[in-house]
């Protein structure tokens, strides 16, 4: 065991656009054996295949085994690839859209296109079932609520994906789908007893791994009937990653987890120490996405674990043998995207996966409008780019707009009546953004008279339409991105019909 074969465990992040010499040094040290990206340290193409270049040199100068360079290209919201990359809906639009051929297809022209810029290890598909609205960090980010369905479209996009050379990495085992925390800010809990979890957590990775799963990555979430251990996260704990999901669920792959500096971890065991007790636990490879001193303690407390013995050989070596298997199956495909077909692809999804409640045959909208959007919704750290203020709206109905007013996510009594004054004799879109959370933004959709038509367009919860008013519309699009905007835009325009197809249950309770 050397300095080198602890380093494979690691998968670190950085600031910026070039990977600073530091972290150049402790590759070409054997100190990392992957880098994660995010939207901070993407450009465009160009820079983006300078810098994955620059990364795998230093491996090779050092003479060490190729990296692991990753991404979470989920879709929708946690899409760090943008503009001018092929675009991807969200996990739930793609469901919504019930259009499997053209998700699968559009799923494997990004995996190769990722490929061609050097990433090879996407941290997707989410195979969370997303049962709980109040959910603050899966809702779209999951196909659905239903575990057949989950799995389902989970398989077809890790088929897709691997079918790229790429390596899938499902999330978040052994489920982030019944939480109403978030584990970047807390630990959350799932209480239920175990044939509730057999049944819906564990099923889509069930078949997952019989479809050929590379690679599972954990949750920093309590499950008590996995783990009697009080307050012992999947991250850490031997009971789930060893005994469940290597003996019970029988998989052979590679193990990684979600991020060590998240507060579930970072709070409670702390980063360095929670790296050592998840690879002791039955983990890989462990993910230190962002402070390079934490990085740093991280790789000396799993070298000193080594060391003294605290680790055994044994745990070390299934480690790095999975690691190193892995990394073995990465096998770029040589082919060029066609980026009209897969942006073709992406608005038939988007406009497909748009679904409507109410009164949907007084679409579409004519003549003046007064909008509201909010700015300072919370959203889950894992999203790069809320879209706060939906300017994508502004812009797309600016001929109808009379009134925009940008609100706060919490809009006063003064604030709603003044909307309501503008609106008067015209119809009022609302933009919900978080009103699950925020529900004061549904009195804007109480207006007192009827002289204009009242739409609420749920961005980025469409649990947010489950308590619209008696004789409005509700629209969403299971995705905030601008795409998804432009595709509600059109149905507002009636130039598309909204589906009544859910991959959740709404269960609309008029006010």
């Amino acid at each position: 065991m050397t300095p080198r074969d602890i380093g494979q465990l690691l998968t670190v992040g950085f600031d910026g656009f070039e990977a600073p010499s530091s972290l150049l040094g402790a590759i070409r040290q054997g100190r990392v054996g992957g880098v994660i990206l995010f939207a901070r340290n993407i450009h465009d193409a160009s820079q983006l295949r300078h810098l994955t270049s620059s990364l795998q040199e230093a491996a090779q100068l050092g003479s060490h085994p190729p990296l692991f360079i990753s991404i979470d290209q989920e879709g929708g919201p946690v899409r760090r690839l943008r503009e001018t990359f092929v675009p991807l809906p969200s996990a739930m639009a793609m469901a919504a859209s019930g259009n499997q051929k053209a998700a699968a297809r559009l799923i494997y022209l990004s995996a190769i296109e990722m490929m061609g810029l050097g990433i090879n290890q996407n941290y997707a598909p989410d195979l969370d079932v997303n049962n709980n609205p109040l959910n603050p960090v899966i809702g779209i980010r999951s196909f659905g609520e239903e575990p057949e369905f989950v799995a389902r479209w989970g398989r077809i996009y890790l088929e897709a994906t691997q079918a790229a050379g790429m390596i899938a990495t499902g999330k978040h085992f052994p489920g982030h789908g019944d939480t109403a925390q978030d584990s970047h800010t807390s630990l959350p809990l799932v209480p239920h007893e175990r044939p509730r979890l057999e049944a819906v957590e564990l099923l889509p990775f069930r078949i997952a791994i019989a479809s050929g799963l590379r690679a599972i990555m954990t949750a920093h979430v309590v499950f008590p009937a996995f783990d009697p251990v009080p307050y012992r996260p999947a991250t850490i704990s031997p009971a789930i990653l060893g005994d469940l999901i290597r003996q019970e669920l029988g998989f052979s792959g590679l193990v990684v987890t979600d991020c060590m500096e998240m507060d579930a971890i970072k709070n409670n065991v702390g980063t360095a120490e929670g790296t050592f007790l998840a690879i002791d636990a039955g983990a890989d490879q462990v993910l230190v996405s962002h402070t390079a001193q934490l990085q740093d303690a991280a790789y000396d407390r799993l070298t000193r674990g080594v060391i003294n013995g605290e680790l055994s050989a044994t745990r070390f070596k299934e480690a790095l043998r999975s690691v190193s298997d892995t990394k073995s199956q990465i096998r770029p495909t040589p082919f060029t995207v066609d980026r009209d077909e897969a942006r073709h692809l992406a608005q038939t999804i988007w406009e497909g996966a748009v679904a409507g409640v109410g009164n949907l045959g007084r679409l579409p909208l004519a003549g003046d409008l007064t909008l509201v959007t909010f700015s300072g919704a919370w959203h889950t750290p894992a999203v790069d780019h809320p879209e706060a203020d939906a300017p994508p709206l502004v812009r797309l109905l600016q001929t109808h707009v009379q009134r925009h007013f940008a609100l706060d996510k919490d809009p006063n009594e003064d604030a709603i009546q003044k909307v309501h004054q503008a609106a008067r004799g015209m119809s009022l879109v609302v933009a919900l953004d978080q009103a699950i959370r925020h529900p004061r933004q549904l009195r804007l959709l109480d207006r007192p008279w009827n002289d204009g038509l009242i739409v609420a367009l749920a961005l980025s919860s469409p649990y947010d339409l489950r308590r619209i008013p008696v004789g409005s519309i509700g629209l969403t699009a299971f995705d905030p991105s601008p795409e998804a905007q432009t595709a509600l835009v059109k149905a507002l325009q009636g130039k598309i019909s909204p589906s009544a197809q859910w991959p959740i249950t709404l269960e609309v309770r008029n006010r």
